[in-house]
């Protein structure tokens, strides 16, 4: 029987993608606000969100080796056909960028197949990138693509090899959990080959915990206000916009947070108003493409810059990590950038839903499970 898809984490999964697109694109707007500058986070909260949604929808499916492989062929179709799109459209601005430095002596900060060279293609193309690459490559946040697909396996192994016993596979879940924890407190939150695969493993886990409980609890009590869900909310929030900037002591616990949230959020009586809210049409189509808005939104970024750079030119300044940045004297333009952005982001990722993700969502539902 199929799961019926709870559609406020819908709308936070939307709402969380576009949050991601808004930190990689800082204009100086008002979008850039001091939760967005932290929105880093919200890729730990894709990690929470799948395990939850993964554990929701497969714990119970993946009872032998074959279900196993119809599991994990299923995410390689929801993953992969939009991420080897993008991996073409950047290996062509590659070739954009070398064919300028040939024709007009134009070198870019990251000169043209000098970090995007062949071995990175091939670690992309394979979807092995952040667990052998130590720097992010062509499209930068396929990072947690490629630490999640193989995440994937990792699960589906536990619960065939954990098969009835759900203390094992609760047991090892935790212990995976403490071990991320303390490599997270003494290495940081980071993306590299170490960090990347750690934080998936690590949030990932704590959606399925999560979700565990939630299978404990849901025939026990429901919440009937908004009230608690809610305070969570904006507890979570604040505690982003204070403690969330990448270095603060302890901020590898916010995973444990949208946890919380996530739990509090399905426990809640879904006729109550933050349901409601959360289950608007528009917000939950931001939810369905979603993963459309995360893999495409580095893409139209970049185009826009080198518009704004070259075409437009505006003022440009280099940061001490050697990134060139747009520098925007006026509020309004910036504002308008950012949000004329975030449309065509969402203009395209939404034609990436129609004509490629359905597509192979189509393929996958025909996959016997």
């Amino acid at each position: 029987m199929k799961k019926k898809k709870i559609l406020a984490l819908e709308s936070l999964r939307g709402i969380a993608a576009l949050s991601v697109a808004f930190y990689h694109f800082n204009t100086g707007s008002y979008f850039n606000n001091g939760f967005i500058n932290n929105a880093w986070l919200m890729v730990d909260f894709f990690f929470v969100l799948s395990g939850f949604v993964i554990a929701l929808t497969y714990l119970e499916k993946i009872t032998n080796w074959s279900t196993l492989l119809s599991f994990q062929k299923k995410r390689f179709l929801r993953l992969y056909p939009l991420h080897l799109i993008m991996l073409i459209i950047f290996t062509g601005i590659e070739i954009s960028k070398y064919i300028v430095e040939i024709k007009y002596g134009l070198i870019a900060n990251n000169q043209a197949f000098s970090k995007n060279d062949l071995s990175s293609f091939l670690a992309n193309f394979f979807l092995i990138h952040n667990w052998t690459i130590s720097s992010l490559t062509f499209n930068q946040p396929s990072w947690s693509i490629s630490s999640e697909f193989f995440t994937y396996v990792l699960f589906a192994g536990l619960v065939l090899l954990s098969r009835n016993n759900l203390k094992l596979f609760s047991l090892i879940l935790l212990i995976n959990i403490i071990i991320c924890w303390i490599i997270l407190n003494q290495l940081g939150m980071k993306e590299d080959n170490i960090g990347g695969p750690v934080r998936c493993l690590y949030s990932f886990s704590i959606g399925v915990i999560i979700f565990q409980l939630y299978e404990n609890f849901k025939n026990k009590f429901y919440l009937s206000s908004s009230y608690i869900s809610s305070i969570v909310i904006l507890s979570i929030i604040i505690i982003i916009i204070k403690f969330g900037t990448k270095g603060t002591e302890n901020v590898e616990l916010i995973p444990f947070l949208f946890g919380v949230m996530i739990l509090s959020l399905v426990l809640t009586n879904q006729n109550t108003i933050i349901h409601q809210y959360l289950s608007k049409r528009w917000l939950v189509y931001l939810g369905t493409i979603s993963y459309g808005i995360y893999m495409i939104h580095s893409a139209v970024w970049w185009l826009i810059k080198q518009f704004l750079r070259f075409v437009i030119k505006l003022p440009t300044e280099t940061d001490s990590q050697g990134v060139t940045k747009i520098v925007f004297d006026n509020f309004l333009i910036s504002n308008l950038i950012s949000l004329g952005g975030i449309l065509l982001v969402i203009i395209l990722a939404h034609f990436s839903y129609e004509f490629i993700e359905k597509r192979f969502n189509f393929i996958r539902g025909k996959l016997k499970f």
